[in-house]
C-alpha cells in the first residue's frame, strides 16, 4: 500500500454498477487499459469497488451514474484494488459508450446510460444548448399574460428565464438534470438571478430585479405551526379561477380599509349569530329588486332626525303600501296629520269585539267599531255624504248606503247637517228628533210630515224622551265598553328605540382613494340562494 501512495495509478474509466449494499456511495468502474473489457474475462462483480470522492466536505453528495467516464487513481498502484474516483468527465458522452454493439458483445449499450448518448457536456442553464429540451418549453407556453384583476387593470406572469450561454453560472442538478438549481452570476453583476426548476414546469425565480416568482403547475399548500405575516407596500391583486374560501378557526377577523370597498358578486348571504351592525358617516342606501326587512323575534325599529318617507308604485304597476297587523294594533301619533287619494277613501271596521290585553294609548278590551274623536271639530264635507246603519240613516243627494249596525253622530257643542239640495233623515221603525231646550224645523217653503199618525205637542215629549232614553241605552250596549280618551294617554308612549352607534371614528391617514368602474357579470346567478325569502316564510 505504501508503495501504491508513492507511485499512484491514474485510471480512466466508465462505471458499471452503483448499487452498494453497504451505502457508502461506492460505485464499480471498469478501467480502460487495466479490467479487460470483456466481461466474460473480468465480470461486473469481479470489479473492485471505488470511493467517490466528496470535494464539498459533504455540502453536496452525488454518486456517477451508470455509463459516465470518471477519472481517478488507484491508492494501491499497479495492485489497481482500491480504486478512488476524483470527478467525471464531461463530453464523452458524444461517443459511442463502452458496450456499444450487440447484446452479450464487449461494447453493448447499458441500458441506464443510453439517454445520455450524444448529451453535451454542460448543463443547458451553463452552455445554452439544447434549450429546447426540458421544462422550459413548458414554463415559456403556459405563461399568463393581461391577467384581469378586480379593478380592471390587467398584469402578466413574469417570464421564467431559460437556458442560455453563461459561463458564470452554477448549476446544481438531479440525476438526469431534470430537476435543477442555477445560482446565476456575471462578472459585471448585472443579469443574476436564483432558478429552483422542477421537471414539472414549477419554479422558484428571483430575477435580476429581485422580483420572486413562484410558479406551481400543481397544488399549492402554505401551512405554518406559527404565525403568518404578509406585507407589500404597494398594490395586491389575487386572482382565483375556482371558489374561494376563508374560514377563522379560532378568534374573530378585522379588516381595515383606507379607502373604498367594493364587493360585486351574484348572490350575497351574510349570517350573523348575534348581531350585525352597520353604521356609515353619511347615508347608507339599500337597493335592490325586492328588499325584504323580517324579525323573527322582536322589533323593527325606524327613527329618523328628520322625515321618515315611504313611496310605492308606478303608473304602470299602480303599488301601493300595504299594512297588516291581525292580532294588534296599528298607531299613529303625530302632530298634524293628512290623509289625500286621488279616487277615494275607505274605512273599514267588522266590529269584532277586541279581546286584546292592549293597555297604551289606553285598555281597549271589547272596543268595536269606528271612532273619531276630535276635542273641537269633525268636518265632513262632499258632494254626496252617506251614513246608513240599522238604526239610523243619514242620507245625502245620491241616497248611497254603506252598510252598517250603527251610526252614531254625536257632539258636545254643535251638530250641523247641512246639503245644497236635499237631506234625508229616515228610519225604518222609528225616528227621534230630540232637543233638551228649543227644536226648530225650519223649511223655506213647506215643512212636510207625513205618517199614519202625526203627533205635534206637548204630549208627545214623553213619549219622544222615552224613545230617546231607549236609543241612548240601545246605542251604548252596541258600542261596547268603550273607555274616554284622557289627553294624557292620547299620545303613543311605545316609540321607536333605536341603538347609537357612537361617533364615526377618524381616519387613520387623512387622505384615501377611490377606484370605481362597473364589471359586467361573468357567471350566470345560482339558481337559488340561502335567503331566497325575507318576508317570514321559511
Amino acid at each position: 500500500m505504501s508503495a501504491g501512495f508513492n507511485n499512484l495509478l491514474w485510471f480512466v474509466g466508465v462505471v458499471e454498477y452503483r448499487e452498494d449494499g453497504a451505502n457508502d456511495g461506492r460505485v464499480k468502474v471498469r478501467a480502460f487499459g487495466i479490467h479487460n473489457e470483456d466481461k466474460n474475462e473480468v465480470s461486473t462483480s469481479d470489479l473492485p469497488w471505488a470511493i467517490v470522492i466528496d470535494g464539498s466536505y459533504g455540502a453536496s453528495s452525488s454518486i456517477p451514474d451508470v455509463g459516465e467516464w470518471v477519472f481517478g487513481f488507484f491508492m494501491d498502484g499497479v495492485d489497481a484494488q482500491h480504486p478512488m474516483i476524483l470527478g467525471r468527465i464531461p463530453g464523452i458522452n458524444l461517443q459511442l459508450p463502452a458496450e456499444a454493439g450487440a447484446p452479450n458483445e464487449v461494447s453493448m449499450i447499458p441500458t441506464a446510460s443510453v439517454h445520455k448518448f450524444g448529451k453535451p457536456p454542460m448543463h443547458r442553464m451553463i452552455s445554452g444548448e439544447d434549450a429546447e429540451i426540458g421544462q422550459a418549453t413548458l414554463q415559456q407556453a403556459s405563461k399568463k399574460n393581461n391577467i384581469e384583476s378586480a379593478t380592471g387593470e390587467t398584469w402578466s406572469e413574469p417570464p421564467i428565464i431559460t437556458p442560455e450561454r453563461n459561463l458564470d453560472n452554477r448549476v446544481y442538478t438531479s440525476k438526469n438534470d431534470n430537476n435543477f438549481v442555477v445560482l446565476s452570476d456575471s462578472d459585471d453583476g448585472e443579469g443574476t438571478y436564483i432558478l429552483i426548476s422542477h421537471s414539472s414546469g414549477s419554479a422558484v425565480q428571483i430575477d435580476s430585479q429581485g422580483t420572486v416568482f413562484v410558479k406551481s403547475f400543481g397544488d399549492t399548500y402554505n401551512s405554518s405551526e406559527g404565525f403568518t405575516m404578509n406585507r407589500t407596500d404597494k398594490d395586491m391583486h389575487t386572482n382565483v379561477g375556482g371558489d374561494w374560501a376563508l374560514k377563522v378557526e379560532r378568534g374573530s377577523g378585522k379588516v381595515y380599509i383606507n379607502g373604498d370597498l367594493d364587493i360585486e358578486c351574484e348572490n350575497f348571504n351574510l349570517t350573523a349569530r348575534g348581531v350585525a351592525n352597520i353604521n356609515a358617516g353619511t347615508a347608507t342606501n339599500i337597493s335592490g329588486g325586492k328588499v325584504g326587512v323580517f324579525a323573527t323575534a322582536d322589533d323593527i325599529n325606524l327613527a329618523a332626525n328628520a322625515n321618515v318617507k315611504m313611496k310605492a308604485g308606478t303608473a304602470l304597476n299602480f303599488g301601493g303600501i300595504y299594512q297588516q297587523a291581525l292580532f294588534g294594533d296599528v298607531h299613529i301619533d303625530s302632530y298634524k296629520m293628512n290623509l289625500y287619494s286621488t279616487a277615494y277613501t275607505k274605512i273599514t271596521s267588522l266590529g269584532t269585539p277586541a279581546i286584546s290585553t292592549q293597555t297604551l294609548p289606553y285598555p281597549d278590551v271589547s272596543h268595536k267599531g269606528v271612532e273619531i274623536n276630535s276635542g273641537a271639530l269633525v268636518h265632513l264635507t262632499a258632494p254626496s255624504v252617506s251614513m246608513q246603519g240599522l238604526a239610523a240613516v243619514v242620507n245625502g243627494t245620491t241616497n248611497t248606503t254603506i252598510a252598517g249596525a250603527t251610526v252614531d253622530v254625536k257632539s258636545s257643542l254643535l251638530l250641523n247637517l247641512e246639503s245644497t239640495a236635499i237631506a234625508n233623515v229616515k228610519a225604518t221603525t222609528m225616528l227621534n228628533i230630540q232637543s233638551a231646550t228649543v227644536l226648530n224645523l225650519k223649511g223655506g217653503t213647506a215643512v212636510n210630515a207625513d205618517a199614519a199618525a202625526v203627533n205635534l205637542g206637548m204630549t208627545t215629549g214623553a213619549a219622544t224622551g222615552s224613545n230617546a232614553t231607549t236609543l241612548v241605552t240601545a246605542l251604548a250596549t252596541l258600542r261596547g265598553t268603550q273607555v274616554g280618551f284622557p289627553a294624557a294617554l292620547l299620545s303613543i308612549t311605545e316609540v321607536a328605540a333605536v341603538v347609537n352607534p357612537g361617533d364615526l371614528p377618524a381616519s387613520r391617514v387623512g387622505i384615501g382613494y377611490t377606484t370605481g368602474g362597473n364589471k359586467a357579470t361573468r357567471r350566470a346567478p345560482q339558481a337559488t340562494s340561502r335567503m331566497n325569502t325575507t318576508d317570514g316564510a321559511s
